[in-house]
């Protein structure tokens, strides 16, 4: 067996041996490109959406920002997630057993494909954006904000919704993201029972810390991303896109 990272045991008996291996699959990866402009030089936003849900239902929540002059890049999660209670399958953008490890190399699996993917778009549609930005929401902002904090070089800021930020393990990144004046709003319920709120304060105490210029603004909400928040959104990004020109 070759070409497949083959390896061989020895069983119990000495006539017998198993073959382990890895055969590598494709992974495709729906994605959607909404936006008012015309203009090839527009900002982008990179959006990724919750655990379970689809670019097209996350789309409709942020419909709202689409008159605003960018391009939004919604893609799916790379992971199915069976959602019994809808009788639908949704998606996930990593998968999680509580292997601090594994966590980490799926994270990384996670950040070189939205980077690839976010390069491909670009380039196939003669895309050259002044800035990027990334919002995530829930999983999407927990996976988001470590990759837009490990590359600043790429994204001029973040916004976070219902998520904390993990900088336990970005205390470097954070510190460089500040040097290179990068932005964040993290966005949260009051009564968010997923995500504490105090998680929240913690992320925004620890940005601020490392120099990075960040925002929290609280909901009198739970888990999730409605029209207050989708407003807040529009009023912090609206500034951003203007500042480097309009279509």
């Amino acid at each position: 067996m070759s070409g497949a990272g083959a390896d061989a045991e020895r069983g119990a008996g000495a006539d017998r041996s198993i073959l382990r291996g890895e055969f590598p699959l494709q992974i495709t990866v729906p994605w959607r490109l909404d936006g008012a402009t015309h203009d090839p030089e527009a900002p982008l936003v990179l959006a990724l959406h919750g655990q379970g849900m689809v670019e097209d239902s996350f789309a409709l929540l942020l419909q709202r920002l689409f008159v605003l002059p960018a391009r939004f890049l919604l893609p799916r999660g790379p992971w199915p997630v069976d959602i019994r209670s809808e009788a639908r399958i949704g998606a996930s953008w990593y998968p999680y057993d509580g292997d601090p490890e594994r966590f980490r190399r799926e994270l990384e699996r996670t950040e070189a494909l939205l980077l690839g993917l976010l390069r491909d778009v670009e380039i196939r549609h003669g895309l050259r954006p002044r800035r990027r930005f990334l919002l995530g929401f829930s999983q999407g902002g927990y996976c988001g904000a470590v990759v837009a904090l490990r590359h600043p070089e790429i994204f001029a800021g973040m916004i976070i919704v219902a998520a904390r930020v993990k900088n336990e393990i970005l205390t470097a990144e954070i510190e460089a993201a500040g040097r290179n004046h990068f932005e964040a709003l993290l966005c949260h319920g009051r009564r968010d029972a997923t995500v504490l709120p105090e998680a929240a304060e913690a992320s925004r105490d620890a940005l601020v810390a490392g120099g990075v210029g960040a925002e929290l603004q609280l909901f009198d909400t739970g888990h999730g991303l409605g029209r207050p928040v989708v407003q807040a959104i529009g009023d912090w990004l609206r500034p951003r896109l203007a500042s480097e020109g309009t279509s």
